[in-house]
């Protein structure tokens, strides 16, 4: 115990790598970047923020594991990693219950159904009917596995085809999505929100349980009859399940004192999001019952395995 008490006061004394597996310009980029300059501050040591997009986020996980398992190597990753992917994939590089620690929860946030400003479907119900006049399917791109799920769910619970087009990132689906190449994107709002103010993009539906205060006008699922479209994603902070206790512990009070913060909960609001604060403990049953409900999500969906 004295061990463990001496590491937990002297945990972080050098630099700290947050690892994410989405490219600049993410919602999960955009909070980590906040939550290494509060590190930073906190513990009075440099804090990187290292991008790895790629294969749902399964190339920074491995990444990450690769790395000692000292706290000092940080996966700052979502839903995708610790939820999805053992559902959607055949195969998994990792486990993600066995090789990692839960850490805390940083955030919840809900996704968009978004168009272009000038498609011709104003509402869900209009784009519904678009879909099922067309000869051919309307095509969805997604940023990362909540973005895929949403959309899947949602052209189930509706009864119509969608053509699936997978990106390393949300800024890319969306750079498609203004150029025309694909008709629709279920969106974080951080990476929409600005495409949305200048009047580029338009918003039919919102899949959290309520509207979200940055668009008021946006209707949830639910209240256009579509409640098994709910879907909020999640980010949480997650190291090596080598990682010593008081180490793990150190690194989720530093994540709990920036999500306390008024700055950050301001931030979190104007994108859309919500604090997710918890324990390690909390973070892994949450973790697993998540996993539970992918494995239904791609059941009803008849979402196929890569």
């Amino acid at each position: 115990m004295i061990a463990q008490s001496a590491c937990a006061e002297t945990f972080p004394s050098r630099r700290v790598t947050l690892t994410v597996p989405f490219p600049a310009g993410s919602a999960t980029d955009g909070v980590t970047r906040r939550l290494a300059e509060s590190i930073q501050n906190q513990a009075g040591v440099t804090v990187l923020v290292e991008n790895k997009p790629g294969a749902d986020g399964n190339l920074a996980a491995l990444s990450v594991l690769r790395a000692d398992a000292d706290g000092y190597s940080v996966f700052v990753t979502t839903n995708s990693t610790h939820a999805a992917n053992v559902n959607l994939f055949n195969a998994m590089p990792f486990d993600p219950k066995a090789d990692f620690a839960p850490v805390a929860g940083v955030m919840s946030i809900p996704l968009l159904l978004t168009v272009k400003n000038d498609f011709p479907a104003r509402t869900v119900a209009e784009f519904v009917a678009l879909a099922k006049m067309r000869a051919q399917p309307l095509s969805f791109g997604s940023g990362n596995t909540s973005s895929r799920g949403a959309a899947e769910l949602f052209r189930y619970d509706v009864g119509i085809q969608m053509q699936h087009v997978p990106y390393r990132g949300m800024p890319q689906a969306l750079t498609d999505l203004l150029s025309g190449q694909i008709d629709c994107v279920f969106a974080d709002p951080a990476s929409a929100q600005g495409l949305i103010q200048d009047h580029q993009l338009r918003v039919l539906a919102v899949t959290s349980g309520e509207r979200i205060a940055s668009l008021p006008d946006a209707p949830t699922m639910k209240e256009i009859g579509l409640q098994r479209s709910e879907l909020t994603a999640w980010v949480g902070v997650f190291v090596r399940s080598e990682t010593p206790p008081d180490v793990v512990d150190r690194l989720n009070r530093l994540v709990v004192a920036f999500l306390e913060r008024a700055e950050t909960r301001a931030y979190l609001e104007s994108v859309g999001a919500k604090p997710f604060m918890t324990t390690p403990a909390e973070l892994g049953a949450f973790a697993d019952a998540d996993t539970r409900r992918w494995a239904q999500i791609v059941e009803i969906a008849k979402i196929e395995k890569k």
